[in-house]
């Protein structure tokens, strides 16, 4: 949400003050922020307002009326255009929910937001116009959406068990090489920028002591492991692209994250008895459109000696964002033996204490 935040500036001269209230007659501007996914069939935005006002701003943003209109106050619609042509119309609904974090400037937990139901998703081949008809402005975006060929992540490969990650391999003389294991897909049409995570299961068993004997918390982590950004010119999609991970990075990562402790022992992977397999990891590939990339470039931390920002808004009579985005994901993805040794006795992560999940294997965690 934007808000602006004024003061006021005293003028001093010889002789004389004259005080500059710069809290004139303010034009409250609407603020969108409304991301579509085509595999949805709801389409939340959210929608507000700025404000200007005398006194503590950070106070004024503690009331609701401030930023958001009243109940009743925005109607419009979202137009999906063929050809130029509307070709189908979803209105506008509102609700209230009380899911805002209470840690923010803004009022919470409660707020307004808006929604659009579009059974079955979106129709990739068109694009998707928001439409806001409130009483002193009509409000217009325009955006086209993501469309993920089905089985687009090749590696790793969906729904196999048997395949697994390989980051490592440890020698007879107990010397480990690190391997850059290679994430690969199909690009979407329309979709500009992609997002590696690798979501790393591990389940951390508490103990009294060192001897590990008596057991006092047992709890799943989830760890979230950024594998970098890609972004494409081939917008008709189609393409195949790579994304390398760093296998001594893998290991790294892990050991600043699970730091030292004797009483703590770490089990990689969730053992499913059905499958005989050890989930170890899920990659999710999130994945933007054209107009969300732009607005995401311009939004990153200024990093040079030119602290100004620039703006950006795809908002007509407005500001804010309305783009697309989705993710595409492979769940239950393994690790092979000589990644798991690596973990267990490599020199990286050897002193925090991880066995493996899987119940045959030579390092489970034999609880």
């Amino acid at each position: 949400m934007r808000y602006l935040v004024f003061g006021v500036l005293g003028i001093l001269a010889i002789g004389c003050s004259t005080d500059v209230d710069v809290n004139a007659p303010y034009d409250s501007r609407t603020v969108v922020f409304g991301l579509l996914d085509p595999r949805l069939d709801t389409q939340f935005v959210r929608i507000n307002k700025t404000w200007l006002g005398d006194g503590n701003n950070f106070d004024i943003a503690q009331i609701r009326d401030s930023s958001e209109y009243p109940a009743g106050f925005v109607q419009g619609r979202m137009e999906a255009l063929s050809g130029g042509n509307v070709v189908a119309s979803y209105p506008i609904n509102e609700i209230e929910l009380d899911t805002k974090d209470e840690d923010g400037i803004f009022f919470a937990p409660e707020h307004r937001a808006y929604y659009f139901i579009t059974p079955g998703g979106l129709e990739t081949s068109r694009s998707y116009r928001l439409v806001l008809d409130l009483p002193d402005r009509e409000v217009e975006a325009q955006t086209d959406v993501i469309n993920v060929p089905l089985g687009a992540i090749s590696t790793p490969p969906a729904g196999n068990p048997t395949f697994k990650i390989n980051w490592a391999s440890v020698n007879l003389n107990n010397q480990t090489t690190f391997f850059n294991p290679t994430f690969r897909w199909t690009t979407a049409a329309n979709a500009r920028r992609y997002e590696g995570t690798l979501l790393i299961y591990v389940t951390e068993k508490v103990y009294t002591n060192s001897s590990q004997t008596t057991l006092v918390e047992e709890r799943l982590r989830v760890i979230e492991w950024n594998l970098g950004r890609l972004t494409t010119n081939n917008l008709a999609g189609g393409a195949t692209v790579n994304l390398e991970a760093n296998g001594e990075a893998f290991y790294n990562f892990l050991a600043a994250r699970f730091p030292v402790d004797p009483n703590v022992k770490r089990e990689m992977g969730v053992w499913d008895p059905v499958l005989q397999h050890s989930k170890c990891f899920d990659f999710v590939l999130a994945i933007a459109n054209e107009d969300f990339n732009v607005f995401l470039d311009v939004s990153e931390p200024v990093t040079n000696i030119v602290q100004e920002r620039p703006s950006y808004t795809n908002v007509s009579n407005g500001l804010g964002i309305w783009a697309s985005r989705t993710t595409d994901r492979v769940n239950g993805i393994g690790m092979s033996e000589g990644s798991i040794r690596a973990l267990v006795t490599g020199p990286i992560t050897a002193n925090r204490n991880f066995c493996f999940s899987n119940p045959f294997n030579e390092f489970y965690c034999g609880d």
